[in-house]
């Protein structure tokens, strides 16, 4: 790097007096501790390992190591590394920064970092459907426009399998211009494409026409009536998109139907979303979701 047009500068935030080693990341210098570095990244303690010349430059008597990283990035990820309570203080505020965290911490191979970024994704794409109903993002964690196709991107880059189908799922959801729009790849494009309008309706016409032949005669007072309500919910909430299977707005308890149906009506949609959360990433050609927790702890 031409120092005469990019002057080299300290960290302000990343400096410690005593440490042991200096990293340039672009034209930014960072005054860490060797020790920590290779306590958590093999990476780091693979070189540090390797002779160094006599004649290796040297700040403040320190040797220089250059890494090939943008310094904002390396900050922070130097911080998380030097502070066990750095997220305490610096929460995940979305998905941009687990996408830096994830790509340092996957090069560098730190271990719980990594995880702490792939649990954030399993936190807002889980992989049961008991979860997925409560799912809720982390405390200060805030989603923008356009995050999911983010998120395919990231976990297919760094092969995090468990949030897949979800994913998938969310960014089905999108307007189908807003899906060919994005930077997901074609297959996917297709694949969220045919969620949005093709096996979509097949599932949900099938879980709605099951619902509109639910009344059992021998337990039901009011068959009819019940017919005749049921047909009316379906009327009124019209067919489900597909995503909204797994959120379904049907509202047993303020509907007219007698105990006995309203109680076998949720329970048979809920059997039949299951069924559908169980095929989930079949869907989108992706394996069961068995082999996809087994490939992530392979």
């Amino acid at each position: 790097m031409d120092s005469e047009s990019s002057p080299l500068v300290r960290s302000s935030e990343l400096w410690f007096d005593d440490g042991t080693v200096i990293l340039q990341a672009e034209n930014t210098l960072f005054r860490a501790y060797r020790g920590v570095l290779a306590a958590q990244s093999p990476v780091f303690k693979d070189t540090f390992s390797i002779p160094q010349p006599k004649e290796q430059e040297t700040v403040d008597g320190c040797p220089l190591l250059q890494v090939h990283d943008s310094a904002r990035d390396f900050e922070m990820f130097l911080s998380a590394l030097h502070d066990a309570g750095y997220f305490a203080h610096h929460p995940v505020d979305g998905l941009d920064t687990v996408t830096r965290f994830l790509r340092l911490s996957t090069k560098y191979d730190v271990e719980h970092l990594r995880a702490r970024m792939v649990s954030i994704l399993d936190a807002i794409y889980p992989s049961s459907l008991t979860e997925w109903l409560v799912r809720s993002p982390p405390a200060g964690y805030a989603e923008l426009d356009g995050d999911h196709f983010l998120a395919l991107n990231l976990a297919t880059e760094y092969q995090i399998l468990p949030p897949l189908p979800g994913i998938y799922l969310e960014c089905s959801t999108s307007p189908i211009p807003d899906i060919f729009a994005s930077e997901i790849d074609l297959n996917a494009k297709e694949m969220c494409v045919a969620a949005a309008e093709g096996f979509s309706d097949n599932w949900a016409r099938k879980i709605v026409q099951g619902m509109l032949s639910l009344s059992d005669k021998r337990l039901c007072k009011t068959p009819n009536e019940c017919d005749r309500e049921r047909l009316s919910l379906v009327l009124h909430n019209g067919i489900p998109k597909f995503a909204e299977l797994f959120d379904c707005s049907w509202r047993w308890d303020d509907s007219e139907l007698c105990v006995q149906c309203k109680a076998t009506a949720k329970k048979e949609y809920d059997a039949a979303v299951k069924k559908l959360w169980v095929v989930l990433p079949s869907l989108f050609a992706l394996p069961k979701w068995e082999l996809l927790h087994e490939s992530e702890n392979a």
